[in-house]
């Protein structure tokens, strides 16, 4: 909740002066302590704070539900050298053109991963 002051005090300073003089004017005032860059609520506010959170009512709201579920990594193509093993990842939207030269031995890379996916811009 600290950290809600804080940024509260660059929103009440307009953002106009980052964590300089006025910065620092407003977030003593209010009870925030130590380097200005992380500042955080003194003892005092830490107090005042925990007594007004106490105080609160339950917010009414629907049941939150997180989606678990992490998507598949897929690697995007590439294109590898037969004979040195430079690999290059390659844009989708330049598929259509065809596997690069490797810029050493100038012969065509060898595709891996799916090419065969059509670029939708």
């Amino acid at each position: 909740m600290d950290t809600l002051v804080h940024e509260l005090v660059h929103a009440v300073d307009d953002c106009k002066n980052g964590h300089g003089k006025e910065f620092k004017k407003i977030a003593l005032a209010v009870g925030l302590e130590g380097k200005m860059r992380e500042a955080s609520a003194g003892a005092r506010l830490k107090e005042r704070l925990i007594h007004m959170a106490s105080e609160l009512e339950p917010y009414p709201h629907v049941k939150l539900s997180f989606n678990r579920n992490k998507r598949a990594y897929k690697p995007g193509p590439k294109a590898k050298c037969k004979i040195c093993g430079y690999q290059i990842g390659v844009p989708k939207k330049w598929l259509h053109y065809g596997p690069p030269k490797c810029p050493l031995h100038e012969i065509e890379m060898e595709t891996i991963g799916d090419w065969d996916e059509e670029y939708q811009p």
